[in-house]
């Protein structure tokens, strides 16, 4: 409770005379600047601070003026590292350490760091031509560096859970394997000798697993570490574009760059759409729990099998409204993701075409 109440409350960090949209724009851009990883949607801002914490900033209007708030939240990674911990009773105790821990940082965040670009920093209505094009630039590649990261997580997300699932069908292999020679060569001259057992059960259980385990390492894993190479050239694209020292001669231009990036963002996004488990996990917990309680009570209304046709008419349809829940809360998360991929591609496109205006109007006006 301590820990879910932390994490439901917000707190005032600000009060300012700008409209909430563009005070959230404008503290996008200057986060973006400050190379934090900023993802923009209809609840405002969401910051990542560190590898399992994050900020929710939302901005409201109250008395004529907008008031911007903040409260702490999770990355996806730390949510499902959480939603582990709560599995295990006495490491679930260790939540409202984690929730104050979580509080500190997010707190700490928005008062050094998110306050004073909000008070002190002139809106980007007022830069010339020139900085709105250095604007424009620096949230492309900040964005395009964010899905980059968030699709490398996903997809080494699903190579460890490739691993841990060939680990576990190892062990379920050598286990019946080894079973099953042993009751083999029962009464035979072998059947006192283990070893023989032990290495003919190693070998079955290398036939059927030492494939997937060299798929998942070439495939998989070398895939999310393509998508680590985009995460670390944008970033170095980022950092040169948001320093004060001179510009570097680069091998393309930031409109070459950010070209290439459109090209790549509907297949970051088709990744982080199938690794769902680690994109959303509390939406796919509850997808689990339901489905497992439906498998549940019709497998309690079999395996009891209630004298009275009514009792297992109630066990039937117990299950089979959880299953269909079940599915009405996967239709609805997949239905949000390919929205979301949907407003990323088209909010990407238009950021592109901006840039490019603006950089004309520019020319043109010099």
């Amino acid at each position: 409770m301590i820990f879910v109440l932390s994490l439901l409350l917000d707190y005032e960090l600000a009060t300012v005379d700008m409209d909430p949209k563009t005070t959230l724009t404008d503290l996008a851009h200057r986060l973006r600047v400050l190379r934090y990883r900023v993802k923009e949607d209809r609840n405002g801002l969401k910051v990542r601070i560190t590898t399992s914490t994050a900020v929710r900033i939302t901005a409201t209007t109250a008395g004529g003026r907008t008031v911007v708030r903040y409260k702490p939240e999770q990355s996806a990674g730390g949510w499902a590292a959480l939603i582990i911990l709560a599995f295990t009773f006495y490491l679930s105790l260790l939540a409202p350490a984690i929730a104050i821990a979580a509080i500190w940082k997010a707190k700490s965040f928005a008062q050094r760091t998110a306050l004073p670009q909000i008070v002190e920093t002139k809106p980007t209505s007022e830069e010339s031509s020139a900085e709105n094009i250095r604007s424009t630039l620096i949230d492309g590649l900040s964005e395009g560096y964010r899905l980059a990261s968030e699709a490398y997580e996903a997809q080494y997300s699903n190579y460890q859970d490739g691993i841990l699932a060939t680990i576990t069908s190892a062990i379920i292999v050598w286990f019946f394997s080894f079973m099953a020679f042993v009751a083999l060569i029962k009464g035979q001259p072998l059947y006192s000798d283990w070893h023989a057992s032990l290495i003919v059960s190693v070998i079955v259980t290398a036939i059927f697993c030492v494939p997937p385990a060299l798929y998942l390492r070439r495939k998989v894993r070398t895939r999310a570490y393509e998508f680590k190479s985009w995460s670390n050239r944008l970033l170095a694209r980022l950092m040169q574009e948001t320093s004060s020292a001179p510009p570097k001669d680069a091998g393309q231009s930031v409109f070459e760059v950010l070209d290439d990036v459109s090209k790549q963002i509907p297949t970051w996004m088709k990744v982080m759409r199938k690794a769902g488990m680690f994109t959303d996990p509390w939406t796919w917990l509850v997808i689990f729990m339901l489905a497992y309680a439906a498998f549940y009570t019709v497998l309690m209304g079999i395996a009891w099998s209630p004298p009275d046709a009514i009792g297992r008419i109630v066990f039937f349809l117990g299950g089979g409204a959880m299953a269909l829940l079940s599915y009405l809360v996967y239709t609805r998360w997949r239905a949000n993701q390919l929205e979301e991929e949907s407003e990323v591609t088209n909010s990407w496109e238009t950021r592109l075409r901006k840039a490019k205006e603006r950089m004309q109007n520019h020319l043109e006006e010099l």
